[in-house]
């Protein structure tokens, strides 16, 4: 039987802590420095750590890792709860206190079983650094269309169109710059002002560019990642940040279950007559969905080649539209990659017939912006 529940209500600076016992009464309450070692510490002066039963529970938030972490280290049993369920039970306590935070905490630590609790997994570190890479390339590669759209935006009130789809990024510098020239033809002296833009946008590329190399060398060189890029529109990209986001497979009890846990399924209300479901969750990490999605797009639109799972979404295309189809694909990708990985399985679709490919074939699809999350 535990001895004590711990309840941790993390800032920046200080930590509210509150030790209660097996019955739920307070024994103590205070506060520490954000760090582990002055947090164990302050449980240290006040119960006996090492002969004890103790339970600790934190809210998933951006110094969660380094606490659980540390905290574990040195022999603490940590729980990090998710932040909408800890969310909705703190909002029961009539005050928003971080001391009735941590107490919050603590209690329902205490009162959750396993079957209840919705605990987070804390990834390796190998998975969040390569989290980190492909978050900055992602920011990056943001800032790039960004600013392309803000150069070509400016140009166009001066009758200058500035093509920019699918283009190199030394293409489209050099169609600016020609473009500049012809705007110094009329009278207009915009280079001093675009230049610096310019410049901007080439130190951005010559940034991305050794990214991207990396995100490549990582996804050949890791097994499963190599395996998921053999799914249509499965990039090193998209099987690479999948692959970091799930970190242990064995976590998730159905392979279905990877896709409500990326915010990939329907949400559902139902009390008394009312039952009915709506859009997309969009819980869970929005950039592994928004990967998953633009997969799916690809699949769709770009690839060549016919595979049972391109047929499907194509049908569902034709019924209920491309909007609604490629999230279905999206879905349907996470469950394949999950089940390949865990039975350690390779990409083998089912044949389609020559008379559903001619069938299908007929459809033509506009390729569509991936959906953002």
């Amino acid at each position: 039987m535990t001895d004590y529940f711990v309840g941790l209500d993390i800032s920046q600076k200080s930590t509210s802590i509150c030790i209660t016992d097996p019955e739920g009464k307070k024994l103590h309450e205070g506060a520490s420095l954000t760090r582990p070692q002055d947090i164990y510490g302050w449980l240290s002066n006040r119960i006996d750590v090492k002969a004890s039963d103790i339970r600790v529970g934190l809210e998933a938030g951006t110094l969660s890792a380094w606490l659980h972490r540390g905290l574990s280290e040195r022999g603490l049993h940590l729980t990090m709860l998710e932040t909408f369920q800890a969310h909705r039970f703190l909002a029961t306590f009539r005050n928003k206190t971080d001391k009735n935070d941590a107490h919050g905490l603590a209690q329902l630590l205490r009162m959750g079983g396993e079957d209840f609790l919705r605990v987070v997994k804390v990834r390796s570190i190998g998975a969040q650094e390569t989290r980190t890479m492909l978050s900055i390339r992602n920011h990056f590669v943001t800032q790039k269309v960004s600013l392309e759209n803000h150069i070509a935006g400016i140009l166009k009130p001066y009758g200058v169109i500035v093509r920019r789809n699918h283009v190199k990024p030394e293409s489209f510098r050099n169609r600016v710059l020609i473009a500049l020239r012809e705007t110094e033809l009329n009278g207009l002296n915009l280079t001093q002002y675009i230049l610096p833009a310019l410049d901007l946008y080439r130190s951005l590329c010559n940034k991305i560019k050794p990214m991207t190399e990396r995100v490549e060398t990582l996804a050949r060189d890791i097994p499963m990642v190599k395996r998921f890029m053999e799914i249509p529109g499965v990039g090193p990209i998209t099987a690479l940040t999948f692959y970091c986001a799930v970190d242990e497979p064995e976590r998730f009890k159905k392979s279905t279950d990877v896709a409500a846990y990326f915010g990939l399924t329907p949400r559902q209300y139902q009390s008394g007559d009312m039952n009915y479901t709506t859009g997309i969750s969009k819980r869970g990490d929005p950039t592994v969905r928004r990967a998953l999605v633009t997969a799916a797009t690809v699949l769709l639109t770009n690839t060549t080649t016919w595979s049972s799972l391109k047929a499907w979404g194509i049908r569902l295309v034709k019924r209920i539209g491309m909007s609604k189809a490629r999230i279905a694909v999206a879905r349907k990708l996470a469950i394949i990659m999950h089940k390949m990985w865990i039975k350690n399985d390779r990409w083998r679709p089912k044949p389609i017939t020559p008379k559903d490919r001619e069938e299908l074939m007929g459809v033509t699809l506009t390729p569509r912006t991936p959906l953002m999350a």
